[in-house]
């Protein structure tokens, strides 16, 4: 159907030679234009499409609290000192806040040595200093053990800036957020490191705690800058070596790096034209186009090379390569990019946009493995002896023709192995347990992770659970009646298991109350009257104090913010968290109306798309290439077989995963559907060959011998080629990327013995001559 159409391409490609090659070169130069939009973005809310719930609730709690996102500088006292109340310690804490307060990023500051407290005061409340001047510190033993009883006695400091125990305390910083932006993020990281260098608090005895967006925006950031820098000139390296070793020429190491590098550079140029942002996901991206250029084009040359073995001229044996070839390194192009396009059906934006990046890299790569190489290879010359050897003699030769003697030997015992094999790695991978949990992208000595599990620790969580209640009307916050209820709700979090302290209006308000009545602890409730209420709104307001509350309540009254610290737990356990505060809501709590916000919410939600895009991305994937096997082949035999070393390899790695008590996230989800795509290329040209062969009135036995040895060469370089490149992303500093080269390698090695082990050894049982 397709051989005339695939007859004129090929002639077109080698007659119109040099327009081919122009073409490729104006393309690939016009691609770096628009690489000046490419930017880096790892914010929670971009992982969302538009109009997803949550990002709805992200974007309310900007609209009505302003700024969501905080830096955190955690202090803990110095062996020896008794607590945080020493001049030392007092005199860091106030410098960290002087930075803080200083930064062009940072709009809002709170710390010890800022932080005021309400109480009463000539029989009315008042709000004053701590400490009021830190230039005339007094250090006397008497003013620090002043300051040191004052703070046990505030619930509004308490588990929030400082610990009960007095010997941790926090500098909280907020920062400014811009959509879709974070280059301020990491302008406050490079600065504060800067501050650090010359302040040289470790010096002191002094171990600074950080953690937050900025510090994690950092991190991400410049892991993926590290890795460009190390992990991908290692993988052109490696991938030098190889050329050089299987080929033994100069045009046989230079023109698959054309494919790879044009490739890498269309792909990455549309990114940029769609002003698409790199993040933590995809930020393996140039390495996984740099595979996707390396298979159909090795296929090319060595298809190549075979016909020059056999006399032909350039010219002639680029032609015929490319006709040869053209079909086969079609649908393995198809069948890569469908893994890819699968990967679009989830609700997780970088997913969405690697799917499509990617689908256009194996597509891209076709294009040019079946014009701009067959074009520069009619340019050769001499074909040299060692490549002809290499071709034809070398030790992978002798492997693929003795392969077959075996294969049929043990036939049955492979088969059984194949079934047996299967069926464990089906029991395994059935036990696998999604965990988006974003602490799994760190390795156990990433600084950042340790610094997160301080805070998680002392602080009763890292992150917060965000509420937001609507009381209906403009200044309900003031109503007794939704403080209360609102109280209510807020006992009811705070005693969940892993719960910390909450931070909301009710606290501020019980805190005034006390204050009004000469602090008494028995008035810190709810005042009786909205009037009473809004006096000590007022009054507070009067103080100028610092804190000025738009962080809970916003500017028109009608929303108020319910901020719970909630330690890390594994996602499946969150989940089930929020699924019995909203059961609690709907039966103890009708006349609430509650909006769910917060990183861990938006972290649940990443947990509940992976679960269902697994399934989703995995199950289209194997739908459509297994419909494009019986399309291919024109066969339900064919097809159904050609699907053993599609799922075996993918079966296997997942099984891997659960031994190793590796979760599904992210990175893991991307691997099943994209290898699934990567790894039946093998399987296509090898069937491909096999069916050719028996149409030719060849006998099993012949056309499994003949498919080895005329495509096993192909296969065995290029799956050691993808082995060898996959396993350098393991080198990678985030474990998203080293989970895709790690099991992408394991994959890939494991669905070369497929396709040449057991799927002749069941076409030699099954098939019939």
């Amino acid at each position: 159907m397709f051989q005339p159409f695939i007859e004129k391409w090929s002639q077109f490609v080698i007659q119109q030679r040099l327009l081919v090659i122009g073409l490729t070169v104006l393309l690939v130069g016009l691609s770096f234009y628009p690489m000046k939009n490419l930017y880096f973005d790892n914010s929670s809310e971009q992982f969302f499409i538009e109009g997803d719930p949550n990002l709805i609730n992200f974007d309310n709690i900007i609209e009505r609290f302003g700024d969501n996102d905080y830096m955190f500088v955690g202090v803990q006292a110095r062996p020896g000192d008794k607590n945080v109340f020493n001049g030392d310690t007092l005199r860091l804490i106030a410098k960290v806040t002087e930075f803080m307060e200083d930064h062009e990023t940072v709009t809002k500051v709170a710390s010890l040595t800022k932080y005021q407290y309400i109480h009463s005061k000539d029989d009315t409340q008042a709000t004053d200093d701590l400490i009021e001047d830190m230039e005339e510190l007094d250090e006397s033993p008497e003013n620090m053990e002043r300051m040191a009883q004052i703070m046990k006695g505030e619930k509004l400091a308490l588990g929030n800036i400082i610990t009960e125990d007095l010997q941790h305390t926090v500098v909280i910083a907020r920062t400014q957020y811009f959509k879709g932006e974070n280059q301020h993020k990491l302008k406050l990281m490079e600065d504060f490191n800067i501050f650090l260098a010359k302040e040289r608090f470790e010096d002191q005895g002094y171990k600074l705690r950080v953690y937050g967006s900025a510090p994690v925006d950092n991190l991400f950031f410049h892991a993926n800058q590290n890795d460009q820098k190390r992990i991908y000139p290692l993988m052109f390296l490696i991938l030098l070596v190889f050329m050089y070793l299987s080929f033994r020429t100069i045009s046989g190491i230079i023109f698959p790096f054309v494919v790879i590098i044009g490739s890498i550079s269309l792909v990455i140029g549309i990114q940029g034209l769609l002003t698409w942002p790199f993040n933590s996901i995809n930020t393996a991206l140039p390495g996984i186009l740099i595979i996707l250029g390396v298979g159909d084009s090795v296929h090319m040359m060595v298809e190549f090379y075979h016909f020059r073995a056999k006399g032909l001229d350039p010219k002639t044996a680029a032609e015929k390569a490319t006709y040869s070839l053209w079909q086969p390194c079609f649908f393995t192009s198809f069948t890569t990019s469908v893994g890819f396009i699968a990967l679009s059906v989830t609700k997780l934006t970088p997913i969405r946009e690697l799917g499509i990046l990617g689908a256009l890299g194996a597509t891209t790569a076709f294009l040019l493995s079946v014009t701009t190489l067959p074009a520069l290879l009619s340019y050769t010359k001499k074909l040299p002896e060692k490549t002809r050897q290499s071709v034809d003699q070398g030790w992978v030769a002798r492997f693929t023709r003795f392969l077959p003697t075996v294969l049929f030997k043990y036939k049955k015992i492979i088969a059984t192995f194949g079934l047996v094999f299967s069926l464990l790695s089906m029991v395994l991978v059935s036990q696998l347990s999604v965990d988006s949990n974003f602490t799994h992208y760190f390795k156990e000595s990433n600084p950042l992770l340790q610094d997160f599990r301080y805070f998680n620790t002392t602080y009763k969580g890292a992150d917060n659970m965000d509420f937001m209640i609507d009381s209906g009307k403009e200044d309900g916050v003031k109503e007794p009646e939704f403080l209360n209820e609102l109280l209510r709700f807020q006992t009811y979090l705070e005693g969940l298991e892993g719960s910390g302290t909450a931070n909301s209006l009710v606290n501020y308000i019980r805190k005034m109350n006390q204050a009004m009545h000469n602090d008494d602890p028995a008035f810190y409730t709810i005042p009786e009257t909205r009037e009473l209420v809004a006096q000590y709104l007022l009054l507070y307001e009067l103080s100028g104090p610092e804190e000025d509350l738009t962080d809970i309540k916003s500017a028109e009254g009608r929303y108020a913010r319910l901020s719970l610290k909630f330690q890390n737990v594994s996602a499946n356990k969150t989940n089930q968290t929020l699924i019995q505060i909203k059961e609690k809501l709907r039966q103890d709590f009708p006349d609430l109306k509650v909006e769910i916000a917060g990183s861990l919410a938006m972290f649940n939600a990443q947990d509940t798309y992976i679960r269902e895009g697994i399934i989703q991305s995995f199950s289209l994937a194997l739908f459509i290439i297994g419909l494009s096997f019986f399309v291919l082949f024109r066969s339900f035999k064919y097809g159904t077989l050609s699907l053993i070393p599609s799922i075996v390899p993918i079966l296997f790695a997942g099984g891997v995963m659960y031994l190793l008590d590796i979760k599904l996230d992210m990175g893991t989800m991307i691997v099943g559907a994209m290898t699934m795509g990567i790894a039946v290329d093998d399987t296509i040209h090898f069937m491909n060959r096999y069916i050719h062969n028996r149409q030719n009135r060849k006998n099993v036995w012949e056309s499994v011998s003949n498919a080895i040895s005329e495509v096993g060469r192909a296969l065995i370089f290029t799956s050691m080629i993808l082995i060898c490149g996959f396993s350098v992303l393991a080198l990678g500093e985030l474990k998203p990327v080293i989970y895709i080269g790690l099991f992408s390698s394991i994959i890939m090695g494991v669905a070369l013995f497929a396709d040449l082990v057991i799927l002749p050894a069941f076409l030699y049982l099954l098939d019939k001559d």
